[in-house]
C-alpha cells in the first residue's frame, strides 16, 4: 500500500463537546489520498467513543484513519509527537479537536503543494468567535524566518502541510512537556531548513475561540511565562547547535522579547525580573520590526530607567503590554484542566 499524500493529527483530551464538529469536517474532504492519526490524550469523558461511532458511519474511512489511546494525560506536545511519529503521509498537518477544516481544505493544500513540489504551503485561517468571523491573512508573504511576525498565522501547524522527511531527517519534534508554543517550537526549527514555500490566498481552516476571551489565573500565567521561556531557550540551543543562530538573530531576539512579555502583564507585573531575563534584547529592542514602535519605544525606557520607578509606575496600569497579533501562538484556548 503507497503512502498517503497528507496524514492529519488531531490531538485530544475531553473534546467530547466539540469532536463531531471536527469529525463532521473530516468527512467533508473530497480527497482520500489521506490518512486521520487520532491521538487520545488521556481522556475520561466520550470523545473516544464519538470518534469510534462516527468513523463507523464511514466504511470507506476504514483503512485511512488510526486511533491511538492514551489512559495518562502527558500533553499536547507530546501527542502531537506521537501523531507524527505514526504518520506516513508526504505531507503532515495538525487539527485541534476543537476547531475544524474548511470543505475541501485538503485538496486546496495538496493542489497548493505541486503535488508534491514545495516543501511547505501556508494558508490563511478563519477565526470564529461567537456569531462573528473574520479572515486572517498574510500582508506579506514570508519566504524567511526572519520575516515572520511570532503569531498564529505564521506559526500554527494546523494551517500548513510540511513535508513529513524534513521533519524526520531533522529530528523535529515538539518539546516533550511545553505545551504553549508547541507549534512555534517545531516550525521555526522546519524553517531554519529553507524549505520551499508557497503561501496562498486561501482559507482552509476554521480556528474557534471562546466569546469573551478568558481571564488567566495567577497559577496559568505563572505556567504560560515559564513555558514561554523554556521554549524560547530550547529553540535558541538548537540553533546555537546547528550554527544558525547568527544567520537568524533577528527572530531569536524577538522570540526572547516576546517569551518575557508576560512579566509586565497582569496583577503580578515584575519589572526587576523583566530586565534580568534575556537582557542580551534589551539593548536590541529599537531593532525589532515585528514590534510596534510605540512598543519598542516603551520597553527601550523601561530597559534604560531603574526598575523601581518603572514597578511603581507598571502598578497603576491595568494593560502595560497587551494581548497581540505578537502572542498568538500562546495557548488562546487553554486546554481543559483536569479535576
Amino acid at each position: 500500500m503507497s503512502a498517503p499524500a497528507i496524514s492529519v493529527i488531531v490531538v485530544f483530551h475531553n473534546a467530547e463537546t466539540t469532536i463531531e464538529r471536527t469529525l463532521r469536517s473530516i468527512a467533508r474532504q473530497s480527497m482520500t489520498d489521506v490518512e486521520y492519526i487520532f491521538v487520545d490524550d488521556g481522556s475520561t469523558d466520550r470523545t473516544v467513543e464519538i470518534i469510534r461511532d462516527f468513523m463507523a458511519l464511514y466504511p470507506d474511512m476504514s483503512g485511512r484513519h488510526l486511533l491511538i489511546s492514551g489512559t495518562v494525560r502527558r500533553g499536547l506536545a507530546h501527542g502531537s509527537a506521537t501523531g507524527y511519529a505514526h504518520a506516513g503521509g508526504e505531507y503532515v498537518m495538525r487539527c485541534d479537536a476543537d476547531d475544524y477544516l474548511s470543505p475541501d481544505a485538503l485538496n486546496v493544500l495538496w493542489d497548493a503543494s505541486g503535488h508534491g513540489v514545495f516543501d511547505a504551503v501556508f494558508a490563511p485561517y478563519i477565526r470564529e468567535c461567537g456569531d462573528k468571523s473574520r479572515v486572517v491573512g498574510f500582508r506579506r508573504k514570508p519566504m524567511s524566518l526572519n520575516d515572520m511576525p511570532i503569531d498564529t498565522l505564521h506559526f500554527s501547524l494546523c494551517t500548513k502541510l510540511l513535508r513529513r522527511s524534513i521533519l524526520v531527517d531533522n529530528g523535529i519534534v515538539a518539546f516533550d512537556g511545553i505545551d504553549c508554543w508547541e507549534d512555534l517550537g517545531v516550525v521555526s526549527r522546519f524553517m531554519m531548513t529553507s524549505p520551499k514555500i508557497n503561501v496562498i490566498d486561501t482559507p482552509v481552516y476554521h480556528y474557534v475561540a471562546s466569546p469573551g476571551g478568558r481571564t488567566l489565573s495567577s497559577s496559568v500565567n505563572e505556567r504560560l511565562l515559564r513555558e514561554h521561556l523554556m521554549m524560547a531557550l530550547l529553540v535558541e540551543k538548537w540553533f546555537v547547535e546547528h550554527g544558525a543562530e547568527e544567520k537568524y538573530a533577528e527572530f531569536l531576539n524577538h522570540l526572547k522579547f516576546i517569551a518575557k512579555v508576560r512579566f509586565m502583564r497582569g496583577r503580578d507585573k515584575n519589572a526587576a525580573k523583566w530586565k534580568k531575563t534575556f537582557p542580551e534584547v534589551n539593548g536590541v529592542i529599537m531593532t525589532l520590526r515585528h514590534v510596534g514602535i510605540v512598543w519598542r519605544l516603551l520597553f527601550k525606557s523601561i530597559s534604560i530607567l531603574p526598575a523601581a520607578l518603572v514597578q511603581r509606575v507598571a502598578d497603576m496600569c491595568d494593560v502595560f503590554y497587551p494581548r497581540s497579533r505578537a502572542e498568538a501562538p500562546v495557548a488562546v484556548k487553554m486546554p481543559p484542566q483536569d479535576q
